[in-house]
């Protein structure tokens, strides 16, 4: 299901898991492939890429525990968008470290 012409949706997510120090995230998720795409994590002032692990943690997240996101990311803040943020497009640091396994 598409959300109008809005494939995508952004928004942010509070921290994954706790930690110190306090990470926010932001996540760009489609909602044809009701997939998460993409993700930053902000710590220390700066935005850095998620890891592939968090990234499929979100997914899981939005799977098992919040199924009615799909059909309705407005209900959690997130924002319809036509494509890509600029920062979801951007390259991840290489080599692509997993900072999940630190």
């Amino acid at each position: 299901m598409t959300l109008g012409s809005h494939r995508y949706v952004v928004g942010y997510w509070e921290s994954l898991r706790p930690s110190e120090p306090y990470v926010r995230h932001r996540f760009l998720v489609d909602i044809d492939l009701k997939a998460v795409i993409a993700g930053q994590d902000r710590a220390h002032r700066r935005w850095t890429a998620t890891s592939v692990k968090d990234l499929e943690y979100m997914q899981q997240i939005l799977d098992e525990t919040y199924q009615d996101f799909f059909a309705d990311p407005d209900a959690y803040g997130f924002d319809r968008v036509d494509a890509f943020p600029s920062w979801a497009a951007e390259a991840w640091p290489w080599p692509r470290v997993d900072h999940a396994a630190e």
